[in-house]
């Protein structure tokens, strides 16, 4: 049943379909000069004719989409040359990409100025707007979902449009207008299918039926259209060579507390000498790095041999990690199924009055078929087997780390403490080939090997009905006047389903407590933190040293491993044992049937929720009245005054892992070892603060007016004013637009333009903040010599750091605003030259107040500070070697001032001859990170590398964006015996796209000192990749009798600048310098199209049109760009390479 059935608003919209309003959708010119019609246009309520409108708009109608080849509204829009940085490639979107989050939408991203920033329009009417969102915040109309069998042309007006249609037409208006009008049957089919996989296909089919009554008063229009798109994996794509590498990791091996102080007696097997040599090669660290054994005797489900190291790792810090090839699970485009149905109804009562309305539904199913493989998002604490620790004689037996093996603290609750002999299936325990030693690691299943078989679904579901009275009457002195008046809604739904582990669940598991048939025979309250069960309450414990590190709190409801749990696996004595079961992360699980994962424990752990579960709505009344005012010398004035009522529903049910999950987990105890502090835990291991429960309602009114007034004979002008108003603290906005043309002879046309516009911010942004994400920037505290003070906390000695991002609410956050300034000309002339078109649009932003997550190194500002007040006190110092988990002296303090005696101030004195830094040198005596912590930043404890965890970043109004550039238009067509001709070319020249007065920003783009981000990859959150010059040239011939055509489109990329070069060079290893390039080359790739139509003997057959294409005909080759895998810049290249297609149109 579709999600909206007995909606009711829906019920009410229908059941009030006279009561709406909105403008009319623009009306395609004329060929012929002397018929040119009066029209409404896009970007103007008044009538006027498109040659002489004084905006630019640009229009993409039903010969050009299909002489394209798309499939899809995204292929018309993406080729568009004023259109960047959108987010619909897969892999294009950052840390949502591996959810999925955005999979199978599309949208429009005009200039680059951000999603938000382009209103999307369908027939001149408001759309609602995915139920989903970027990593961003950005909100955006997902334009797949509109069927493109009922798209007859897609109008773009190129400057802002707030003063006419409101809030977000910042960058400009994509105005698609539907088939209303079509008459006939047509019956359509294509299969597209890429060159490397003929078998990977997008298939479309569809069919479209108009019928108009005798008297042409009544038009219905039925369409329905089925699109199916295979998985393509990246091993088809045209960007894979010997440069990539997709690999992942096999087992859950994590982070060994192997700490000789405590006793520590890890299983040699298990230290991987080969990798703690390379990482001092490169100037690494010393320390011990581990593989599990078993990596090199096993094979992958294909065959292939496991092996540990990346050839990406950075410079000094090889992976260890086993691994194995995952390219066949990796997809360059998902699996879909997508249907649509859609209608128009118009009924003319007469000229005074005409009913007209359209319907659309649309359904996509996504499959995100994988490896099967599920992850964590954080780590969980892996107790080790009674005994492992060796005893201290001195101590009477007692060892700092037995109070971390299973079940040490039982006879505190009048248990019996367990044995190696009572837990004899213990995974981690050196008797089962484990490491024997406890561990930090996040729980994972499906790896080892990856089978694949697991399937994450995205649901999508799209309803839309627009209706309304329009008509015209003469009043008032037989003046002409027209009216409309009209009632849109629209609804969307976005659903994620995914596995996911139960935290509580999972933790338990990991210390052999897990199963639907375990009931630990342990308490959950136990002050393990403060406990002694040893000889002497002055000797120390594990969780003395470390218990802080593995409950640490990462952000709102994460932390490293509850409480309760880690206090159930330290009273209980019953681990592995009375239907308890233990996971097993080592690959001791597929070599050892007793040790191995039952699917029964796997089930119990890893529910399928909804990570999404999102309803969004919109409603519009709309009314405008325009008409003649008086005759000026330049001819009639006109006016148009209108008014608008929307009211905004966004909602969103998080799964209960989430809401309520572990709402009083324990935080603290008191002096008698009771807890005496609670807090909130997502129960949900993957996620936090990623999905929230709201019911959000957002009502805004406008009224507007515009004027055309003919000062002098050709002169056209047009001034606009519009009020809106949102109420709470949003407030309200007015945005005015002045523009005019002017034709000095006949066939030049010039036009000019200045508009203001506003963009108020996303109301999810505002009351909940972003979801949770990751980000990359230079962070000044990743540098050891910066963290001991030898140097400045400032970008030259930054290096990049990667961290999780924790959305805040933004109630105060304002709108911004834009000034748009546009000056054009479209010369056409006649005699020999006629048939060209020459066309310059010149055009210029100056957004305000830009709404934009905060950048990565404004979140660390009050950090920062605090580090360098403590720095300033030598008391504050501390080894760096001592803060790792496996030190043996933990937190072990230094005096900075003798060592600078010692060692010398320069960070160089203090390295060996391979550049690693030598133990308790002056560079290895740090400032401790304990005496720096501050609100919303969080740092991994342990680690002796700056290493960030998490980032509390809410969305800001900051700064200014100034783009300006150029559009360039030429055509010409011509008439020969041969046939017919038309070139044309469309270029975009981006001047620049300069970032101001933002703070965090005063470093530049990634801390590059760049802040113009034309013809730059940009820093991928405030401005995403924007190459300055996109554009292409088409050739377009057909037969005299137009029953043969071709169609030639080559389509080409500027080269541009890679701003994370740096940051990849420093860190790379030898691999990674010897291919990262700080230039991106430039793209040119060829379409090719061949069309024939034939009229069958019998009449009653109707016409068919056969096309076969080729898309990237040439298989260009796509730019490098070292990016993660994919090798290759998603946001404005297509991966698939060459795409065959062929399609039969049967029309009747």
């Amino acid at each position: 049943m579709s999600r909206w059935l007995g909606d009711k608003s829906l019920a009410l919209a229908i059941a009030g379909i006279m009561s709406g309003v909105a403008s009319i959708p623009a009306v395609a010119q004329s060929g012929a000069e002397s018929d040119i019609e009066e029209v409404v246009v896009t970007g103007s309520y008044l009538r006027g004719s498109p040659l002489d409108a004084p905006s630019p708009v640009q229009v993409v109608d039903r010969s050009s989409i299909e002489a394209q080849g798309a499939s899809q509204v995204w292929d018309v829009i993406k080729n568009l040359e004023i259109n960047s940085g959108s987010i619909s490639n897969e892999g294009a979107d950052g840390g949502n990409a591996a959810l999925g989050n955005l999979s199978g939408t599309a949208n429009v991203n005009l200039r680059n100025l951000g999603e938000n920033s382009t209103l999307t329009l369908v027939n001149g009417k408001r759309q609602v707007s995915a139920a989903t969102t970027t990593p961003s915040g950005g909100e955006f109309v997902d334009i797949n979902t509109i069927p493109l069998v009922m798209v007859d042309r897609v109008e773009v007006l190129t400057d802002g449009g707030s003063a006419l249609y409101g809030s977000d037409a910042v960058a400009g208006v994509v105005n698609i207008i539907m088939r209303t009008e079509f008459e006939g049957l047509e019956l359509y089919g294509d299969v597209q299918a890429l060159e490397k996989e003929m078998g990977n296909q997008d298939r479309t089919a569809s069919a479209i039926w108009g019928w108009a009554s005798d008297s042409g008063n009544t038009n219905l229009v039925l369409a329905g259209e089925v699109f199916r798109r295979d998985a393509v994996p990246v091993t088809a794509a045209r960007f894979y060579d010997n440069r990539s590498e997709f690999t992942a990791p096999v087992g859950g091996m994590g982070t060994l507390i192997n700490q000789a102080a405590f006793g520590a007696r890890v299983n040699p097997a298990y230290i991987n000498q080969a990798a703690v040599d390379q990482a001092i090669s490169e100037g690494g660290t010393s320390s011990l790095r581990y593989t599990d054994p078993l990596c090199d005797d096993l094979t992958a489900a294909d065959g292939s041999a496991l092996f540990w190291g990346t050839r990406t790792s950075q410079r000094g810090q090889p992976s260890s990690v086993c691994r194995e090839n995952d390219a066949q699970w990796r997809l360059l485009n998902v699996g879909m199924e997508r249907d649509s149905l859609s209608a128009s109804f118009m009924h003319s009562f007469s000229e005074a009055a005409e009913f007209y309305s359209f319907a659309q539904w649309s359904k996509s199913d996504i499959e995100r078929s994988d490896s099967g493989y599920v992850t964590a998002r954080g780590p969980s604490m892996f107790l080790a087997a009674p005994g492992s620790h060796q005893g201290n004689p001195a101590w009477a037996g007692y060892s700092i780390g037995q109070p971390a093996e299973l079940g040490y603290f039982a006879p505190a609750i009048g248990l019996s403490r367990p044995t190696a002999a009572d837990i004899p299936n213990a995974p981690i325990a050196l008797a089962n080939g484990g490491p024997n030693v406890p561990m930090s690691a996040n729980v994972q299943i499906g790896n080892f090997p990856r089978q694949g078989g697991n399937t994450n679904v995205n649901l999508t579901e799209t309803v839309g009905v627009q209706a309304g009275v329009r008509g015209e009457f003469f009043a008032v002195n037989d003046r002409r006047f027209n009216y409309d008046v009209s009632y849109s809604w629209s609804g969307t739904s976005f659903e994620l389903e995914y596995q996911t582990f139960q935290r509580d669940r999972a933790e338990l598991a990991v210390n052999g407590l897990g199963g639907p048939n375990c009931t630990p025979n342990g308490v959950s309250d136990f002050d393990f933190l403060s406990a002694r069960s040893h000889i002497s309450p002055a000797l120390p414990t594990f969780w003395d040293f470390l218990g802080g590190t593995f409950t640490q709190y990462y952000f709102p409801g994460f932390v490293h491993t509850t409480r309760e749990s880690l206090s159930l696996a330290l009273t209980s004595n019953n681990h592995g044992q009375d239907g308890c079961q233990f996971y097993n992360p080592f690959l001791t699980s597929v070599t050892d049937a007793s040790l191995g994962n039952s699917q029964e424990l796997i089930d119990w752990m890893t529910p399928t929720v909804r990570r999404a579960d999102k309803r969004n709505k919109l409603a519009v009344f709309d009314a405008v009245l325009s008409g003649d005012l008086f005759q000026m010398s330049g001819g009639m004035a006109q006016f148009a005054v209108g008014a608008q009522y929307r009211q905004q529903n966004n909602k969103s049910r998080a799964p209960y892992l989430n809401d309520p999950g572990l709402p009083n987990a324990i935080l603290g105890w008191g002096a008698d070892g009771r807890p005496d502090e609670f807090h909130y835990v997502s129960n949900n291991y993957e996620c936090s603060q990623c999905i929230f429960n709201y019911d959000h309602d957002r009502d805004v009114k406008a009224v507007f007016s515009e004027f055309s007034l003919p000062l002098i004979n050709n002169v056209e002008t047009q001034f606009a004013l519009r009020w809106e108003d949102y109420g709470d603290s949003i407030g309200s906005e007015v945005t005015p637009k002045v523009a005019a043309s002017w034709r000095p002879i006949d066939e030049l046309l010039i036009r000019g333009s200045f508009s203001q516009s506003f963009r108020a911010p996303n109301v999810g942004v505002q009351r909940e903040g972003l979801e949770a994400s990751s980000i990359t920037f230079r962070d000044p505290l990743r540098n050891q010599a910066v963290r001991a003070g030898l140097a400045a906390v400032d970008n030259a000695n930054a290096q990049p750091n990667t961290t999780y991002t924790v959305g805040a609410p933004a109630p105060n956050i304002g709108n911004e605003s834009a000034n748009t300034y546009g000056l054009g000309f479209q010369w056409t002339p006649y005699g020999a030259l006629e048939g060209l078109s020459v066309g310059a649009d010149f055009w210029r932003f100056e957004v305000k107040d830009r709404v934009m997550p905060q950048p990565g190194i404004s979140s660390i500002a009050q950090e920062l500070v605090a580090f360098e007040a403590a720095a300033a006190n030598p008391a504050n110092y501390v080894l760096n070697s001592s803060l790792a988990n496996d030190a043996a002296q933990p937190f072990q303090a230094c005096d900075p001032v003798a060592l600078e005696a010692q060692w010398g101030s320069s960070p160089d004195g203090s390295r060996n001859a391979t550049g690693q830094v030598i133990p308790g040198s002056r560079l290895d005596c740090v400032v401790d990170p304990r005496s720096y912590v501050v609100p919303d930043v969080v740092r991994t404890q342990g680690s002796t590398e700056g290493a960030l965890v998490t980032i509390v970043s809410s969305s800001i109004n900051a700064g200014e964006v100034t783009a300006d550039g150029v559009d360039l238009k030429l055509g010409y067509q011509w008439t020969t015996d041969m046939g017919r001709f038309r070139l044309s070319s469309d270029f975009t020249y981006v001047n620049q796209y300069k970032l101001s007065d933002v703070p965090g920003l005063e470093l530049g783009l990634l801390e590059t000192g760049v802040f113009d981000a034309a013809g730059t990859t940009g820093d991928g959150v405030l401005v995403r990749s924007l190459p300055d010059v996109k554009g292409n040239i088409t050739l377009n011939w057909s037969s005299n009798s137009l029953q043969h055509s071709v169609t030639l489109i080559s389509r080409y990329v500027g080269s541009y600048r890679d701003l994370a070069y740096r940051n990849n060079f420093e860190n790379g290893n030898d691999f990674v310098r010897s291919v990262v390039s700080e230039k991106i080359d430039s793209y040119n790739s060829i379409d090719l199209q061949y069309s024939y139509v034939h009229e069958w003997g019998n009449p009653d057959l109707g016409t068919a049109i056969f096309t076969v294409g080729a898309l990237d005909a040439f298989n260009a080759t796509l730019p490098f760009r070292y990016a993660g895998a994919l090798n290759y810049d998603a946001t404005v290249f297509d991966g698939r390479g060459r795409r065959f297609y062929a399609r039969a149109l049967l029309q009747f």
